[in-house]
């Protein structure tokens, strides 16, 4: 009989409940704890806010309440994208001997924008005995574990091109929201220069594959450009007019000294014929296309769970995807 993975979750967003409410059909996982300090959370039973969860579990308004959990007990957070934002909590986490996994975009290779907090908190991880991981669809394996894989049956590999087409009209608002659906085109400009609009992770996807591949560190450029709507288009979330922002074309290229990697994402209300799409051009050349796309949200939950009963498997330290066991998915309902 498979031991038991003891689950705390860390923020009760969209993603968050969602992950809940699959762990709850996980024979091998038990959720013993939640932390989400939203006054309309704080305080209620994890029934009270997912059908079926336990009514003995109430969600702590702060991670106090975690601290005194099992040796073992895995952390599932998902709350910001970017580390700064989740820095504390991580470490808060890694004091009270939780594991971490997280669908914080920058954590699946925090040594890329973050190197000395990356190292700070690498040390105290294995200073304490847990592993900490970031992982998800995009980044965390569509376009960075799943082309590293596909390499493995490369004898060289020279260069990548990676594609991904997404329509947004089919994700959750907040990504809506991320990727510019209903501003104008200078309202986008003035977003993205911000840094508060668009994708996260894309640089991050890049220097991993990088790193997987040899290739050395990389030099990344990037473009961000509004996708314009040719017609108005309504979600449950966002109005877009005829001219405005339906989303953005996201371009990279990183060139390192053993290859060069270049990335395109396409999210926005409405994209035709979606599609991931993997070419690595080497010895032999190969190509991996997934018409349709990964569907990113149910993914993102997907590979949470998937990572967390792996987690007693990895050394204790800051972890990636690379590191991991294959992401594979044993579960049978």
């Amino acid at each position: 009989m498979s031991p038991r993975t003891l689950i705390a979750f860390v923020g009760l967003g969209p993603i968050g409940r969602s992950t809940l409410s699959y762990a709850l059909f996980r024979p091998g996982l038990e959720v013993v704890a939640a932390c989400d300090p939203a006054p309309d959370l704080a305080g209620r039973t994890l029934a009270s806010i997912v059908s079926g969860a336990p009514a003995s579990v109430r969600v702590a308004p702060s991670l106090d309440a975690l601290a005194k959990l099992p040796a073992g007990t895995v952390a599932i957070l998902c709350t910001q994208s970017h580390v700064p934002q989740v820095a504390a909590t991580i470490e808060a986490l890694v004091r009270a001997r939780l594991a971490v996994v997280t669908s914080c975009e920058e954590m699946v290779h925090p040594r890329w924008r973050h190197p000395d907090w990356a190292e700070r908190v690498d040390a105290l991880a294995r200073e304490h005995g847990v592993a900490l991981l970031g992982t998800g669809v995009n980044p965390g394996f569509v376009l960075d574990l799943l082309p590293a894989t596909l390499s493995g049956v490369a004898l060289r590999v020279d260069g990548v091109k990676c594609e991904r087409v997404v329509d947004a009209a089919t994700r959750r608002g907040p990504l809506q929201q991320k990727v510019g659906a209903g501003r104008t085109a200078a309202e986008f400009r003035v977003e993205v220069a911000a840094g508060r609009l668009g994708h996260i992770g894309l640089p991050e996807s890049a220097a991993l594959l990088c790193e997987a591949l040899r290739f050395g560190l990389p030099e990344v450029r990037e473009t961000i450009e509004p996708v314009v709507a040719a017609a108005a288009i309504e979600t449950p979330f966002v109005r877009v007019a005829k001219g405005g922002v339906a989303g953005l074309d996201h371009r990279l290229v990183a060139k390192a000294p053993g290859g060069t990697v270049e990335m395109t994402l396409q999210m926005y209300l409405g994209a035709p014929s979606t599609h991931d799409r993997l070419e690595l051009a080497g010895e032999p050349p190969l190509v991996l296309q997934v018409e349709g796309g990964t569907p990113g949200d149910l993914a993102t939950v997907a590979a949470l769970l998937n990572a967390a009963p792996a987690m007693a498997a990895l050394a204790p330290g800051l972890r990636s995807v690379l590191d991991a066991p294959p992401p594979v998915c044993r579960f049978r309902g």
